[in-house]
């Protein structure tokens, strides 16, 4: 998630919020992995840049809520906004 979007959330929340992208950027690569598949294949599937997936997995940037939704139904992950 880029820097200025971050500085955006309350300093109470910012780092919960931390946790919880890098959680899920680790449970993307994780499932990738379980699943058998390269970035190279994932992303294809996915219709992304393999460089986005990269990002995304080292949780260096984060896709839109729709991308993400859409990751996370395709690999089966649990989706919760708590």
């Amino acid at each position: 998630m880029g820097t200025k979007r971050i500085s955006a959330i309350p300093p109470a929340y910012r780092k919960s919020v931390e946790k919880k992208l890098r959680d899920l950027s680790k449970a993307i690569q994780c499932r990738r992995e379980e699943m058998g598949l390269t970035q190279e294949e994932l992303a294809e599937k996915l219709d992304i840049s393999v460089i986005s997936l990269q990002y995304i997995e080292q949780n260096r940037r984060f896709p839109s809520l729709p991308r993400l939704v859409f990751i996370c139904e395709y690999l089966k992950l649990p989706i919760s906004f708590e």
